[in-house]
């Protein structure tokens, strides 16, 4: 199997699919937001919209019924892969 590139969501785009590998921040609060949003290690999710003037990325997390928007102070924190369709 190939290595698969690691990038930071805040750098992807709109129809864009990932899976989470890793949050780089050890806050324990921050942890469990992103836990209870479903941003756990090994979720897919798919990139809805994103906002150039906020940096917002509209995500839509697999399992999960409710749509997410982060900012980049958060998806900058996030290291995915992407998954091809």
């Amino acid at each position: 199997m190939p290595d698969q590139e690691s990038w930071i969501l805040q750098d992807l785009r709109p129809n864009q699919r990932g899976k989470i590998q890793e949050v780089n921040d050890d806050d324990p609060g921050f942890l469990r937001y992103l836990a209870s949003r479903g941003l756990v290690p090994g979720a897919d999710f798919t990139v809805i919209d994103y906002s150039p003037y906020g940096q917002n990325l509209h995500l839509q997390i697999d399992k999960e019924e409710e749509d997410l928007v982060l900012g980049a102070s958060v998806t900058s924190q996030i290291q995915v892969t992407i998954v091809e369709r």
